[in-house]
């Protein structure tokens, strides 16, 4: 996603093999805390929402965020 690399520096990749088309993956280079995940939902977030992508805005980050407190599914 272009927007996420030239606006926010944040670089994803899509799935491979049977997951391509079906997820995106996080390029990173060595820890990301929590703090970075969160950052980088928000600004997928944005970045989708000005693609034309229609969703409830906060929503994922909501659920990161419960799933963080322990709150979420599989924990």
């Amino acid at each position: 996603m272009k927007g996420l690399k030239s606006e926010f520096a944040s670089t994803v990749a899509g799935g491979q093999g049977q997951l391509k088309g079906k997820i995106l993956r996080i390029a990173h280079l060595g820890y990301y805390d929590p703090t970075d995940i969160l950052g980088l939902l928000a600004t997928l977030e944005i970045v989708l929402t000005r693609l034309g992508h229609r969703f409830e805005p906060g929503r994922g980050m909501a659920a990161a965020e419960s799933c963080y407190l322990g709150r979420g599914r599989g924990n």
